[in-house]
Order: C-alpha cells, then sequence, then structure tokens
C-alpha cells in the first residue's frame, strides 16, 4: 500500500507521532479507527489501548516503523529504529528489504538467526512475502527452517499455512522429497484443505505411484468439485496405470470388455459365508463378487461395505461393483491400511498375505499362474 492511498490527516498523524516525544492521544485514537476500518482488529485493539494509556517510546517507535514501512514511508521508518535495536530488529530486516538492500538485509537476517527472538505468525509470512517478492528463494527458506526448528523444539503446534510455505519454498528449488513431508503434515492438520493434497498428488505420480495420486486427485475434487487442475492430474495417474476402461469412463465413453484371459475363478464359497464386509486388494475381476452379491438378501445387503483397493482399473471397477452390489457402500483406497480396513471379514487378494496387516480377517490369496485361491 502506498502513502498515496492514505489521506492527508492520516499521513500528518504518523508523522506527527514519530516526532513527538509526548505523543498525543488523539492522534494514536486516529491511528486505532483506521486500523479498524483496514480490518486489522488486533492493531486496532492495540492502538487504542495505547490512546488510553500512552505506550513507552520503545513500544511506539517499532509499530510505528511498520506501519511506515507498509506504506511505503521507508526512510523515515528506518530513522524511528534507534541504533541500539537496528542490529537485532526484526522491524529493520523488513525495511531493508523493502528498500531493496537485498545484501544488507541478508546479513542482518543471519545476525538475528543466530539466537532469534520470538517472532509473530504474521509477521514471519510478511518476511517471506517479502523475499519471495524479491524471488530470492533460499533466503526465505533460511528464515523459515530455523524458527519452524525453534518451535519444534519448544512443543509449539505449526500451523498448517507455516507448513504449507515450507513445502513450497523447498518444491522452488526442487527438493521434492523433502517438501513431501510437510505437504503431509499440513494435510494433517487440515484435511479439508485442497493445496496439500493436490501437491502430494504430484509427488506421488514423480515418484511413479499412479494409484496414489489418483487417491490424492479424487480426494481433491471431493473437497473441490470444479478444482481447475485435479481432473489433469486425475487423468495422468489413469494414463500411468493404462487404465484404458477407466479412461474411457471419464471421457463418457464405452469401456472395454475385459477380456476372457484375466478373468478369475470364483473364490471358495465357504469363504464369504456371513461375510459383511470385504476387501478386495489388487483384483480387478468383479465378477469374483458374484457369489457373494447372490448370498445377501435386502437386509444383509445395506448393511454390507467393500473396500477396492490397489486397483489399476479403479473408475471402472468402482462403477462395476455399484451395479453388482448397489445397496454396498463401496469404497476406493490406493493402499492397504490396516487401521482403516483392519475390520474386515474378508480379503480377497492377489498380494502377498502377509502384506495385509493389522487384521483378524481371513485371507484367500489368487495364484493367477494355476487360476485358484489359497488360504494361508
Amino acid at each position: 500500500m502506498s502513502s498515496s492511498r492514505i489521506s492527508e490527516e492520516l499521513r500528518q498523524a504518523l508523522t506527527r507521532l514519530a516526532q513527538e516525544k509526548n505523543p498525543d492521544p488523539s492522534l494514536i485514537e486516529r491511528i486505532a479507527r483506521w486500523r479498524r476500518a483496514c480490518g486489522d482488529a488486533e492493531a486496532a485493539a492495540q492502538w487504542q489501548i495505547w490512546s488510553l494509556l500512552p505506550p513507552t517510546s520503545e513500544e511506539l517507535r517499532p509499530a510505528l516503523a511498520s506501519l511506515l514501512s507498509g506504506l511505503g514511508e521507508s526512510h523515515l521508518a528506518m530513522q524511528l529504529l534507534p541504533n541500539s535495536d537496528q542490529r537485532r530488529s526484526w522491524e529493520r530486516l523488513a525495511v531493508l528489504i523493502e528498500r531493496k538492500q537485498l545484501k544488507q538485509a541478508a546479513s542482518l537476517q543471519r545476525k538475528l538467526l543466530t539466537d532469534p527472538p520470538d517472532l509473530a505468525e504474521n509477521d514471519l509470512i510478511n518476511l517471506l512475502n517479502q523475499w519471495l517478492e524479491a524471488e530470492l528463494y533460499q533466503e526465505a527458506l533460511s528464515l523459515l527452517y530455523p524458527l519452524l526448528t525453534s518451535m519444534q523444539k519448544r512443543g509449539e503446534t505449526l500451523s498448517s499455512r507455516l507448513c504449507c510455505t515450507m513445502a513450497d519454498l523447498l518444491e522452488k528449488q526442487q527438493r521434492f522429497n523433502e517438501a513431501e513431508s510437510w505437504w503431509m503434515q499440513a494435510h494433517i492438520l487440515q484435511p479439508q484443505q485442497v493445496w496439500p493434497v493436490m501437491r502430494l498428488g504430484y509427488q506421488a505420480l514423480r515418484q511413479q505411484k499412479p494409484t496414489l495420486a489418483f487417491h490424492y486427485a479424487r480426494q481433491t475434487l471431493k473437497r473441490s468439485p470444479h478444482h481447475a487442475h485435479a481432473p489433469e492430474l486425475q487423468r495422468k495417474a489413469l494414463q500411468a496405470m493404462s487404465a484404458e476402461r477407466s479412461l474411457a469412463l471419464l471421457d463418457g465413453n464405452e469401456p472395454p470388455s475385459l477380456p476372457p484371459s484375466q478373468t478369475c475363478s470364483p473364490p471358495p464359497a465357504e469363504c464369504i459365508d456371513s461375510c459383511l464386509k470385504l476387501a478386495l486388494v489388487a483384483l480387478e475381476d468383479v465378477s469374483i463378487l458374484q457369489d457373494w452379491a447372490d448370498q445377501l438378501d435386502a437386509t444383509t445387503a445395506s448393511q454390507t461395505r467393500l473396500y477396492l483397493i490397489s486397483s489399476h482399473d479403479p473408475l471402472w471397477l468402482e462403477q462395476q461393483a455399484h451395479q453388482l452390489l448397489p445397496s454396498t457402500r463401496i469404497d476406493l483406497w490406493p493402499s492397504w491400511d490396516g487401521q482403516r480396513h483392519g475390520d474386515v471379514d474378508l480379503v480377497l487378494t492377489a498380494c502377498p498375505a502377509d502384506t495385509i496387516a493389522n487384521t483378524d480377517a481371513r485371507i484367500w490369496r489368487y495364484d493367477a499362474g494355476t487360476n485358484s485361491w489359497n488360504a494361508p
């Protein structure tokens, strides 16, 4: 915000406060009304208190310097910061960056970080944004990383915003593997936020994990149905899986039929008795669910749940399962998760049985070589 966008009355109030030894309470009240009008409730409250209980010079001068710097009055802001405070002043750092004195700013930042004082999150974000506007991403990262480390050592819970900022800075330097854990932490802190989910999806695609990339794209679309980039990520993931039938459904076309050579023999009838929760892991032939569907009556069908896990043709498999089991709740998931899926009654899988952990379910493994089912 430039100084030309404030009234002459306000500009004069700021100038007088910067010059007077004994600040006029009416001028401070004027600043409080201005900050309130700008939606800065926290600052407005502080200035309102100061209009009743005059601040010390040590309190007032840095606050004025911050306001003046934001208005483009960098020279006056610098004058407000006492020499004894300049070496270790976050306000001075902001002013130096604002004035494009970037070498001096980087040097001051390094000194500040040797013994960093507390810095409010909004002030930290503002400093980071200044470095980003100057396209000095390493300086932004050099500021953020030690402060986050210090916060973690003090046992503070990091905000999703700070985790996202950290991850984004790492990605700007193509340090994608390091960024992944920060995106995940941001996602855990704020599960409905779509930005971390999408970035995790792109990372999964880079790591050649298309089933996981598809999952993240789908989760993004559940949160934001009109997301600009999630459909493209979903398509790329399906292409990486060679999921021809799912791609056909995505385009509104009739999917090709499943070749007879890819069909499985039905699982043993006794293994599906009394099963209400079933997990189908790494199997694409929905016909193996037919016996399960046939034994369900109207009452039990509404109580059933089917997990389709590690599918390489997920949209098609989900559609087929819905047609066969219209009353069953069906969930797609990219991999087996013992905490999420451990309460199933039966697992039908093409994976080694020891990869299905943390469950008391009956496990039957399909052997494609012999077209047969084996119980461990």
